[in-house]
């Protein structure tokens, strides 16, 4: 590429940038065939849609997957180009792929936090996914914050989970980060916010300072996009992951109550005192099959934060999986991406009963 094209290409790929608009955000995601696993609504209600994503290789013969998402950030990163798609390798794989799409949330929904998602919306989502599998469990596998819901969900029912993955997890959230720093440091009172935002808090306000957990990134990534705009297969992945981390949920204020008071701020689930469903989430509860995918430079969920799971519960198989990558490129940077791959579906596809 002469010096004269490269340039062409890094000031099209500044100047195409999501960050500038919707109709940025929409022509990218046409341009670069965002979610490109072929997918069917199953199952859809006002909280969510149940996608299915059928096995594209020899069925594996296992339980379905179900994969929770984070709540903040669009579930299409773990779908996100041909090539650096979780869903992709999980179904080549022979497996059943079941996705919960989380929705925005509305006013009139009422503000549910955490526990009402899991008892009731992550519930339905399991009975929906086992009915249409003609399944009697599912295996589990929570993204992020999605994790902790999925986590929570199978200590407190436990008859219908088969097997649980929680990737890049937080579990301890006193563990040192700035996340936790943020939330825990003289308890910001959320009272103000919360009135001002009874029903639906704007993304904008939830993600606006999670840039900040890695200035030297905010820095730097216009001299990356430099050193990397001679190659398409860089620019590509580059402009899609700008894309999504400019597409955010916003969330209801219970939800927000809930991460950051009884989460962050009271550590409640590591504390074993977290109330879902009229039950106490007890970690040393867990009865299911378990990996626990760590990233181990994760600027989001801290290694100290994620961890701790494996000394905590007492399943009859726990199994930790390291991946020398962040948060986000620990399941879509190459080559790194194939070892998270590798190691998830060999998870899922061990006969476990053995």
């Amino acid at each position: 590429m002469t010096a004269r094209a490269r340039l062409a290409t890094f000031l099209q790929v500044l100047g195409s940038s999501p960050a500038l608009g919707r109709d940025a955000q929409v022509r990218l995601y046409r341009e670069l065939r965002i979610q490109p696993t072929l997918g069917t609504p199953v199952h859809e209600e006002r909280q969510f849609t149940l996608l299915h994503f059928p096995a594209a290789g020899p069925p594996a013969g296992h339980e379905p997957v179900l994969l929770v998402p984070s709540l903040i950030n669009r579930w299409y990163v773990l779908d996100l180009l041909a090539g650096h798609s979780l869903v992709e390798a999980l179904t080549q794989a022979g497996l059943s792929i079941y996705v919960m799409v989380w929705k925005d949330p509305h006013e009139g929904q009422g503000a549910p936090g955490l526990p009402e998602l899991i008892a009731r919306h992550l519930h339905r989502a399991v009975q929906r996914t086992a009915r249409h599998a003609g399944t009697a469990r599912v295996a589990l596998l929570g993204q992020c914050l999605g994790g902790t819901l999925a986590l929570a969900y199978a200590v407190c029912f436990p008859e219908h989970v088969a097997r649980l993955v929680t990737l890049t997890t937080p579990v301890d959230f006193s563990a040192p980060g700035l996340l936790a720093t943020w939330t825990t440091t003289a308890a910001p009172d959320l009272g103000p916010l919360l009135r001002a935002f009874p029903g639906v808090v704007p993304d904008t306000l939830v993600y606006g300072a999670f840039p900040l957990l890695d200035p030297r990134a905010l820095i730097t990534r216009t001299r990356t996009l430099w050193e990397g705009c001679s190659q398409a297969e860089f620019v590509r992945l580059y402009q899609a992951l700008d894309l999504w981390t400019t597409d955010h949920l916003p969330v209801t204020s219970g939800v927000l109550r809930s991460l950051v008071e009884d989460l962050y701020q009271h550590n409640l689930l590591w504390r074993g005192e977290w109330r879902v469903a009229g039950k106490t989430v007890r970690l040393e509860d867990l009865q299911v099959p378990l990996l626990n995918v760590v990233a181990q430079r994760d600027d989001i969920v801290p290694p100290a934060s994620a961890r701790p799971l494996t000394t905590r519960v007492r399943a009859p198989v726990v199994e930790e999986f390291v991946s020398p990558a962040g948060h986000v490129t620990s399941i879509l940077a190459s080559p790194r991406r194939v070892q998270t791959y590798a190691a998830i579906t060999e998870f899922l596809c061990r006969d476990l009963t053995a």
